[in-house]
């Protein structure tokens, strides 16, 4: 697949995720984070990118510090909760994204908040923030 064609499929799929109502627009994925981490959808108004929630945690008093260099290049879930089970990386809660797509995983390992669950989780992490 050519790269725009890619970058087409890309955008629609972010795009139909992208819920507008009278509240503004958000992700379901992000709506479904700040939701877990106690924060009514009425209370902030765009989530449609991780910048977004995570200026949305900050306004609502959580500290959103990026653990990316912790999780290494090329870091996969699966590779990230073993990391986090053996307590290479030290947290409470942890808001990774991947690819068009974000997810909570605790401090364990085990995922809390995940719309699109996978048993076999291969997906590449592009950000990780701990939220305290």
């Amino acid at each position: 697949m050519s790269e725009l064609k890619q970058w087409r499929h890309s955008n629609a799929k972010r795009v139909s995720k992208i819920q507008g109502d009278e509240y503004g627009y958000k992700t379901v994925c992000t709506s479904s984070v700040l939701t877990f981490f106690g924060i009514r959808r009425d209370s902030y108004r765009y989530a449609q990118t991780i910048q977004d929630a995570m200026n949305v945690l900050r306004r609502n008093g959580f500290s959103v510090r990026s653990r990316k260099s912790a999780a290494g290049k090329n870091c996969t879930i699966g590779k990230f909760r073993t990391k986090v089970r053996s307590g290479k990386i030290e947290g409470e809660y942890f808001l990774v994204r991947v690819e068009g797509h974000a997810m909570v995983v605790r401090g364990d390992g085990t995922t809390v908040v995940d719309t699109d669950p996978r048993k076999v989780d291969r997906r590449r992490i592009t950000h990780v923030y701990r939220v305290a």
